[in-house]
């Protein structure tokens, strides 16, 4: 601690220096000061359905929030910045005779001096974090952590030199009562280059050393990542070609005692998608910000209040292939507290596939996870698995989580994977080498045809074990127009998929997917499209097959009112021989007549039927209408209402919601907001309603305030509460 503060004041001191060498032209920039003083209170009854038990709970929490940054330009290209953010967090919470008080302080000064021009950037970074926490009936935490960063870069004027970009940290965190004495070194190259207009190279190292000095561990983890992308036209056009190869080799060194360490895995591609029925399809889509490295840049996915609450979100990770796995990262883009944190609860999935006919295991549910107290982040472990694809899933905040008003949005940034294991079990070394390569061709035969060819290479050796696994994916198109009114695409595609060398696996496995569509457009107004789409893949235990035949009709029937229907039937062989057939009817429709009011509704009957079986025939039936309506600038109506049929269960969700702003102008606005949300499962029935004010009292003084009624019932529980928040913020 003392190094850390002696390096904070000899650093700003050079600073000084260095800016009153430069005179009467270096110039200082301003400091920037807010901060943020937040009070919640929620007084509530608990009723327990089975026994009848009733009990009063009471919850307090004062958040204090302090940010000064202060930034000074010394030189034209020289910049400093320093800063601090103090918090102070206390919360009472009382559930009958039991009352917990808890107090966090969190404490974050950082100092950072910068270099940047057209042609090189280089800084040096000190950042100290700590957090203080006092529990009742628990002894004190405090944790730390010390982090030293250097950079360097260079991005030249001319392109005969590539660019590269140098970084090395030195992270320190430890804790008192001991649990953790963690020393990371970090060691980041990052180059690219253009020596051709249509060739890109890339490359980048990455070294991290840590020494665990409390649970006697070291590990060192090094990855090189090369890239190669070609792309280039020919024949004026006609003829195109994309081409990209991948490097990726990653060792991972452990030296214990027997203590475990968590070994990252390399991931092929981030999924996600918001799906209420997560054991089946629909397939999730690809999200590649969940695997980018970037734990701070949001992926598009909401857990906060303001997500979906009629969906549950899945997050997703495909390893490319069968890989152990037993824990996962789930990073987010704020620090949460306790009580919102420990309010998710999260089902992991597994499946040898993703698509839409998919069936998903699952393995575990964890509630709650470990939320990080440096790190933004929700460590889940579980049992061992060996899968392709997994994913947790978790349902968006709910209002009536105590503090959970002070979070309406709470965005998933990244998501990690990793396999613990001791030296022994991986005898102090492991090493994966992944290669990739991608060629696509285009070709215009005509005006009216273009035909396209794809190329996918995965190869990928483990050490230990020998292991070595190939994929070849080898894929056509031709899309053709007839005319004005008809046109038409043919793909097909094949996977082939060997035996591994070193693997257990008895037989080479491959895949054909397919398909054909015809579209057409018989006025601007409507057009139909039908397509024909199916897969057949062959393995060891068997083969099984899928095929589907859709027709879509799309209308505008009117100015703002739109509209389509599909019917589809689907036929299935899985390895067990038996037999299943879908029959599926799609409508729905969007009206917008004005701006005042939108309506959406949509319909979907399913019945499939099942050879050999004695069930006989199932179905299922789903719809879904959500409808808009503003008739005042300041009043709207909102409803929502999302329900699955099936011969054995029915599941329904219903949102409504009414916001009022009778002075929707002025410094002093006021608010009154309904909202009631019913789910069929566990007969659950949400409601929150209250009115709320915001008032710019002057042009840095900004006041908040609201007072809720919330009712949750279940067939579990009754839960009322009365919730008042108010928060004062400053800015200067």
């Amino acid at each position: 601690m003392c190094r850390a503060i002696l390096l904070f004041i000899c650093l700003t001191a050079i600073i000084f220096f260095v800016h009153a060498l430069g005179g009467p032209d270096a110039r200082a920039d301003g400091i920037d000061f807010n901060s943020s003083h937040q009070y919640t209170n929620s007084q509530g009854t608990t009723k327990l359905k089975q026994t009848g038990e009733k009990f009063d709970t009471d919850f307090d929490q004062f958040n204090q929030l302090y940010n000064l940054a202060l930034s000074k330009y010394i030189y034209p290209y020289l910049v400093f910045y320093s800063g601090a953010v103090y918090q102070i967090l206390k919360t009472s919470s009382t559930t009958g005779d039991n009352t917990i008080d808890t107090e966090e302080k969190n404490l974050a000064p950082y100092a950072e001096l910068n270099l940047t021009n057209p042609i090189y950037k280089a800084g040096l970074a000190y950042r100290y974090r700590r957090v203080d926490e006092d529990i009742t009936d628990v002894p004190d935490t405090r944790t730390e952590r010390n982090e030293i960063t250097g950079t360097l870069g260079m991005r030249p004027p001319s392109e005969l030199f590539p660019n590269w970009n140098l970084r090395y940290s030195h992270i320190h965190t430890f804790d008192d009562p001991k649990t953790q004495d963690e020393v990371q070194k970090l060691l980041l190259l990052n180059t690219s280059y253009t020596p051709l207009q249509d060739l890109f190279l890339d490359y980048s190292y990455t070294r991290t050393d840590t020494e665990e000095k409390f649970l006697d561990f070291d590990t060192l983890q090094q990855q090189h990542q090369g890239k190669a992308a070609y792309s280039r036209n020919f024949m004026n056009g006609r003829l195109s070609m994309d081409s990209v190869y991948t490097i990726n080799y990653s060792q991972f060194e452990l030296s214990s005692s027997g203590n475990a360490a968590q070994v990252p895995l390399l991931r092929f591609a981030g999924l996600s998608s918001l799906d209420s029925t997560p054991q089946d399809g629909p397939a999730l889509g690809v999200n590649p910000a969940l695997v980018d490295g970037n734990v701070t840049i949001s992926a598009g996915l909401d857990i906060g209040t303001a997500g979906d609450q009629s969906q549950e979100v899945n997050i997703g990770i495909d390893f490319g292939f069968e890989i152990d796995v037993d824990t996962l990262y789930v990073w987010v883009d704020r620090n949460l507290t306790a009580a919102v944190a420990n309010s998710f609860s999260w089902d992991i999935y597994t499946s040898p596939d993703n698509n839409d006919l998919s069936t998903w295991t699952l393995a575990a549910t964890v509630s709650p996870a470990d939320f990080g107290a440096l790190d933004n982040r929700f460590e889940i472990s579980f049992p061992q698995v060996n899968t392709r694809f997994i994913k947790v899933v978790t349902a968006a905040l709910s209002p009536v989580v105590p503090g959970a008003g002070g979070f309406p949005n709470i965005f998933v940034t990244e998501m990690q994977a990793f396999i613990t294991a001791s030296g022994a079990s991986i005898n102090q070394e492991s090493s994966v080498l992944n290669q990739n390569f991608n060629l696509g061709l285009r070709g215009k035969l005509s005006d009216r045809t273009l035909l396209g060819y794809n190329l996918f290479y995965n190869r990928q050796e483990t050490d230990p074990g020998n292991l070595k696994r190939t994929q070849y994916i080898n894929g056509l198109y031709l899309n053709h127009i007839f005319n004005e009114t008809f046109s038409s695409n043919v793909n097909g595609q094949r996977t082939d998929t060997p035996k591994a060398e070193g693997s257990a696996a008895t037989d080479d496995t491959y895949n054909y997917n397919y398909g054909a569509s015809l579209r057409a457009d018989w006025m601007d107004t409507f057009n139909q499209s039908l397509t024909f789409s199916g897969s057949y893949n062959s393995a060891s235990q068997g083969t099984d097959s899928q095929n589907s035949i859709f027709l879509r009709n799309n209308a505008i029937l009117y100015r703002g009112w739109s509209a389509f229907m599909d019917t589809g039937y689907t036929w299935e062989q899985p390895q067990d021989g038996t037999r299943i057939t879908s029959f599926v009817f799609r409508q729905g429709t969007n009206v917008q007549p004005n701006q005042k009011i939108s309506l959406d509704m949509n319909f979907s009957y399913k019945r499939t039927q099942q050879s050999g079986q004695d069930f006989g025939p199932n179905s299922e039936t789903r719809y879904n209408i959500q409808a808009f309506y503003i008739p005042l600038r300041n009043l709207s109506f909102f409803a929502k209402i999302d329900a699955v049929r099936r011969e054995d269960s029915n599941d329904t969700f219903q949102n409504y919601a009414v916001s009022w702003s009778p002075f929707p102008d002025g410094d002093l606005q006021f608010f009154f907001n309904f909202s009631e949300t019913l789910i069929s499962d566990n007969n659950r029935e949400e409601r929150v309603f209250g009115p709320s004010l915001k008032w710019t009292i002057g042009s840095h003084i900004f006041l908040d305030m609201s007072y809720n009624f919330n009712t949750a019932d279940s067939d579990i529980e009754e839960v009322k509460s009365n919730v008042f928040s108010a928060e004062l913020k400053l800015k200067f």
